[in-house]
Parts: C-alpha cells; structure tokens; sequence
C-alpha cells in the first residue's frame, strides 16, 4: 500500500516537471513589461528633487510624485527614477523653448555621449572640458552638468 502510494507521488511529480519544462520552452523569453524609457519631458527642479528623495532611500515616494506630477504609470515612473538615479537628465520643457530660440539641443545623443566619455578620459579628475561642452551643446546648469559627467 505505501509502495503504491510512492509510485503515485513519484509518478505526479514527473508529470508536474513535464508540465512546467514544457511552458518555460514555449515562452519567448521577452521580458513581461516593457523597459524602455518613456520620451518625456520633466522640469529642472522636479528631477532635482527626484534625485534627493532617491538619494535620501525616498525612492517609493519620489516615484509616487512623479506619476503624480508627470501622469505616468508606475512602471514607466520606477524606470524614471532609477534614469534619474544614474544621472540621466531629461529635457526641460522650458529649456528645451529656450534651446530652440538658441540652437542648443537638449537631447543627449551617441556622438555627444562618446565626445564626452573621450573628456572624461582625457581629464579623469577635474573633468571641466566634458562638463563645458555638455552645458554648451544642451544648455545645462552647471550642478547638472556635473552631475552628469560624474555619473558617466
């Protein structure tokens, strides 16, 4: 009787393992939700005050105030938090008017970021070439500028 028992269990279990080698092989294998970076456009002074809440172990509440403020799925605001977190910097909407008016663009592309990491091995310490050509070609602030270079 307890032979016939194991055999049951042993003979469940194998089906169970089939079962779950089998549904892992038919996924694709992407990721379930989606990690891109929403193209968004947030204010100099709410990332800044994102950063210090993130910095300061608040990062559930600075997520929270970014989807407050900038109407954004918790997903898509987490994603934002951590950018912001490494020192990503996104366009502000006022600047990005006022880098139109003077030719400046707001974006960081890959030539700009590959010119920078080329600085900021030229000038590991003080790092002011990278940090001069960032805040020309964007029209960053100085803290932001640094920030970000320091972050690369």
């Amino acid at each position: 009787m307890v032979e016939a028992g194991l055999i049951v269990v042993v003979c469940l279990a194998i089906a169970v393992s089939v079962v779950i080698v089998k549904r892992g092989a038919d996924r694709s294998g992407k990721p379930v939700e989606n990690t891109e970076l929403p193209d968004i456009e947030l204010d100099v002074n709410l990332q800044a005050q994102m950063r210090t809440l993130a910095s300061q172990g608040h990062t559930e509440q600075a997520i929270k105030l970014l989807r407050k403020q900038a109407k954004l799925s918790p997903h898509e605001a987490t994603l934002v938090v951590h950018a912001l977190m490494v020192g990503r910097v996104f366009p502000d909407p006022s600047a990005a008017a006022n880098a139109s008016e003077t030719g400046r663009s707001a974006v960081i592309d890959d030539e700009l970021l590959g010119r920078l990491h080329a600085l900021v091995a030229q000038d590991p310490v003080k790092r002011t070439a990278a940090i001069q050509l960032l805040r020309d070609r964007t029209g960053m602030n100085v803290r932001d500028a640094r920030r970000f270079v320091n972050a690369l």
